[in-house]
């Protein structure tokens, strides 16, 4: 289905159109719409996609840190005026085919998007979601249960502790134990000490408990208008029928007003200011390289897009690979192990900045990492950049704005997420995807204008308004924290008289009551099973056979993108080596070759692909405990580098250089301290991959290859020194060997239909660059224990990730659809209300693998250790007693 577009001079219910704009670069066109009678900006991206995407979003600019914005996010989904439910954000999820359902708070936003292939589900989540934010009940209730709130341990038993509960507050602990969080938190502490970006708009744990409920219904109340709000559709239904629902079901209900949200610009530091400031660390973990250092920036406003987009530019040339100057430097200098968190430049702010440092430093050596990070801007401000590196940086931007996916969104909501800046602060949705031109000009001209020199003079160098950051480990500081608020706690609790612990019980009591009262969920709208496609939306492709290479060809609309997937059959691998693949994987494209050094390589990946990765793939087989393992090297890379991407993976392939041990213990101790810093926010995948090791044989290996003992692994050949590396270095090279070699490959190739053709000679003529010889079987098979785990390990953040896994049987199995139901039932019946409404946990999960036989229960950002292995043993008994009615059933198959 395509949509018409609308008439440039179209009035449609109560919409004008101001502007219509073809982007042909992205196959996009723009049609820009007024609200006459409330004020509200409407736009529409017309695009030949049937995944239709619509988002509400307000600019919303808390002056503290109590987590109004983030709470206030979370609350409006608790029921609204039609849809007067309990949850019905939770109960659209189980009535929906969305493929993209949830609310964001960003710095100076808030924002409601969804995303779906049906049409009747589309207007379904429209009419929720527009009733949720423009006419929500906003109940104490659910701002106690959401936010913050007084209560007893023991809900009901005024002898037990008193304890500070609610999930955005539950969330935040966990969030700001995370030092790559807490960093740049307190980065725009510093960098905006005056406006709304100074502020944590999700939430400071100790500020939180301040908020009132009635500043939440002020806050609302203030920002949640039409006049306050920028609505975005995208996809191939017709707009028209979107104006016309908005406008009936809320818009026509609401006169214009100033929304008096503009931001300020940030009042100038006069002189560079120093911060230095503790995170929390166990007392048993080892101190030594475990400081941040950043500097920042503030830099050009948002609508200044000519020194913006040169800005992104710069940051490229800068740090956007290991050869760029200041990101060599930096390592090169040895004060750290890896770039900070955050290192880069920022445009999705009122005003820009920039920012870059080390972590893995001792914190005495701030200054140093301070003057070397000057130093190096220094010398590129007098030597300037080569045309070759000016070309390489404007393609990694050019790469970025064509491709269509590549994260966790739907294009749509990317798209929405890429302009909204620009739209909230410059009423200017367009040019953000209007940046090809302007690339091109920065490329043809930079250099005789000495433009990146001019930048790096007048927005880092001269710039006063800079930041330096230090965060500290401090063993101490998590139960100092811990004990003031216990004491504060105690002091609290000593002071109620008898009607105030009434008054504590009753509020329980209530919350209790509500969260057993589900409200009418018939008021919702819902799909019905006849809704459901009967058959699988098909891919075409071809397959064939390329230079004896198994092939598999698929022609999409790629936007000039050729997508390569290689994978190398691991069978032959001998099992001692197999735990050291993960390491294999993120060794080979950051090491040199026979010919080139790793800074070369590296400058001709920039220059030619959208990166080369590579990783561990495990595809488990129905029916049995067998599963197939491989390594996958993808890249890809515009038509016209085609010949230099295929060059690159072939030289290493075949010539990675292993013996460069310096380089290698560099990437090593970059890649523990990316895994350490994704524990907090990974936790409970790792928690379900411990669970489910002793369990299974695939099991163990996603544990050997993802989990904690990856990590362990990572840990013990980072700590070991350079000049050591040998027994590792001998891994990688049998690694090679016993893998690199087209009788074990298989290939995948996506683009369009004609690049397809052309790109067909040279991957034949790469294909025969590599090894051909006779597979041998492996020496050692792989092994996993066969007595059951029951494992736990401590981190640094105050809350828990705690699973329960289960074996059960794959999915040829006549339960196995049972299973997969009752997985759905148990997390919108039971965990949902146990863990996250009662427990005050971020989530609780449940997922049934059929292809592993594996049903897993795992909550998030969990408060509870003791109480949530209960909950879990509880529910067998729960689904047993049948809990749940038809209707729950038919949402539980959608």
């Amino acid at each position: 289905m395509k949509s018409s577009p609308p008439q440039s001079d179209s009035n449609l219910h109560g919409f004008t159109l101001k502007d219509s704009t073809a982007v042909p670069d992205l196959n996009l066109t723009l049609h820009s719409f007024l609200h006459n009678q409330s004020g509200a900006r409407y736009l529409h991206i017309e695009a030949d996609d049937d995944n239709n995407m619509f988002g509400i979003g307000f600019k919303t600019t808390p002056q503290n840190s109590t987590g109004v914005a983030h709470i206030l996010e979370h609350t409006v989904l608790c029921g609204s005026r039609k849809y007067p439910v309990r949850d019905p954000f939770f109960s659209m999820l189980r009535r929906s085919l969305n493929t993209f359902m949830n609310a964001l708070t960003s710095s100076d936003w808030t924002l409601y998007p969804f995303s779906t292939c049906n049409r009747t589900d589309f207007y379904n989540l429209m009419g929720v979601y527009i009733d949720a934010v423009f006419f929500p009940l906003l109940r104490e209730v659910d701002f106690r249960q959401e936010g913050h709130r007084l209560e007893f341990a023991s809900s009901d038993d005024p002898d037990t502790p008193l304890e500070i509960k609610g999930i955005v507050y539950n969330e935040m602990k966990g969030a700001m134990a995370d030092p790559s969080s807490l960093l740049a938190r307190r980065l725009n502490r510093a960098l905006f000490p005056t406006v709304t970006y100074g502020c944590n708009s999700g939430g400071e744990p100790e500020e939180i408990p301040a908020l009132s409920y009635q500043e939440l219904r002020d806050f609302h109340e203030r920002y949640y208008h039409p006049s306050n709000s920028y609505l975005c559709s995208y996809g191939n239904l017709p707009v028209e029928k979107h104006l016309e629902y908005i406008h009936h079901h809320a818009l026509k209900q609401f006169e214009q007003m100033p929304p008096h949200t503009a931001i300020p610009r940030e009042k100038r530091y006069s002189a560079p200011q120093t911060f230095r400031l503790p995170y929390p660390v166990d007392a048993a973990d080892d101190l030594d390289q475990r400081a941040l250092v950043q500097l920042g920036w503030l830099t050009s406003p948002i609508e200044d897009r000519e020194d913006t987009t040169a800005l992104n530019v710069l940051a490229s040339l800068l740090i956007g690979n290991p050869s760029a100057p200041l990101y060599r430097d930096l390592l090169d200098s040895g004060l750290g192990l890896n770039l900070t968190p955050g290192t880069g430049f920022h445009d999705d702010l009122r005003e820009t900045y920039f920012a870059a440092g080390l972590q893995g430093c001792e914190p005495k050596q701030s200054e140093a990492v301070e003057t070397q990070i000057l130093e190096t801007l220094t010398r590129c401000s007098e030597t300037g950049f080569t045309q070759q590196q000016i070309d390489a940086a404007i393609h990694q931007l050019e790469f970025s704005y064509r491709e269509v996916g590549g994260d966790a969104y739907p294009y749509g909501l990317t798209l929405l997420v890429r302009l909204l800046a620009s739209w909230l602060h410059n009423d200017d949705p367009l040019t953000p995807l209007q940046t090809l031109a302007r690339y091109k000009e920065i490329r043809n001209t930079a250099r005789d204008t000495k433009l990146f020199e001019r930048l790096i003079r007048t927005y880092l160098l001269n710039n006063p308004h800079r930041v330096s950051l230090t965060l500290f480990p401090d063993t101490g500081l998590k139960t100092r924290q811990e004990q003031e608020q216990l004491q504060k706690l105690a002091e609290l609790k000593a002071g109620l008289d008898s009607q105030q612990v009434q008054e504590l019980l009753v509020q329980a009591d209530n919350l209790n009551t509500a969260q057993e009262s589900p409200g009418d969920l018939e008021a919702l709208p819902t799909l019905e099973l006849s809704d459901i496609p009967r058959s699988e939306q098909e891919v075409d492709y071809i397959q064939s056979q390329i230079a004896n290479t198994p092939a598999w060809y698929f022609s999409q609309p790629t936007n000039g993108i050729a997508y390569l997937t290689l994978r190398f059959d691991i069978e032959s691998l001998d099992s001692e080596l197999s735990p050291y693949l993960p390491i294999f994987c993120t060794l080979l494209p950051q090491l040199g070759t026979a010919g080139q050094s790793y800074l070369v390589i590296s400058e001709r990946i920039t220059a030619a692909t959208g990166g080369i990765r590579a990783s561990t793939q495990l595809s488990e087989q129905a029916c049995t405990d067998d599963f197939t393992r491989s390594l996958e090297i993808r890249s890809k890379c515009l038509y016209r580098y085609q010949s230099e991407m295929f060059a690159l993976i072939a030289e290493l392939l075949t010539s990675v250089n292993f013996d460069d041990y310096e380089r290698i213990h560099q990437v090593l101790n970059q890649l523990r301290i990316s895994v350490e810093n994704g524990v907090p926010g990974s936790g409970h995948s790792y928690a379900i991959r411990a669970a489910s090791a002793s369990l299974t044989p695939s099991g163990h290996l996603k544990e050997s290859w993802n989990g904690i003992e990856q990590l362990q692994l990572v840990r013990r050949w980072a700590n070991t020194p350079a000049t050591e590396l040998e027994p590792l270095v001998s891994k990688m090279k049998q690694i090679v060997t016993a893998l690199i070699n087209r009788n074990s490959l298989r290939l995948m190739l996506c683009a369009e239909e004609d690049a397809i053709a052309k790109i067909q000679p040279e991957l034949k003529n790469f294909l025969e660059k590599l090894p051909l010889s006779p597979l041998n079987p492996a020496t050692s098979a792989p092994s996993y224990p066969s007595s059951l785990a029951h494992d736990g390990w401590i981190t640094s953040a105050p809350v828990a990730y705690v699973a329960r896994v289960f074996r059960t049987v794959t999915y040829s199995h006549p339960e196995a659809p049972g299973l997969a139901v009752l997985s759905r039932l148990l997390r919108a019946g039971y965990l949902h209300r146990e863990i996250r409404e009662r427990g005050g946990a971020y989530g609780g999960l449940v997922s049934n693998d059929p292809l592993s036989g594996l049903f897993s229960m795992v909550s998030y950002m969990d408060p509870h250790i003791v109480r949530t292995l209960q909950v879990y043993r509880d529910a067998a008994e729960w689904a047993a007693t049948g809990n749940f009615d038809q209707t729950d059933i038919k949402e539980a198959i959608l």
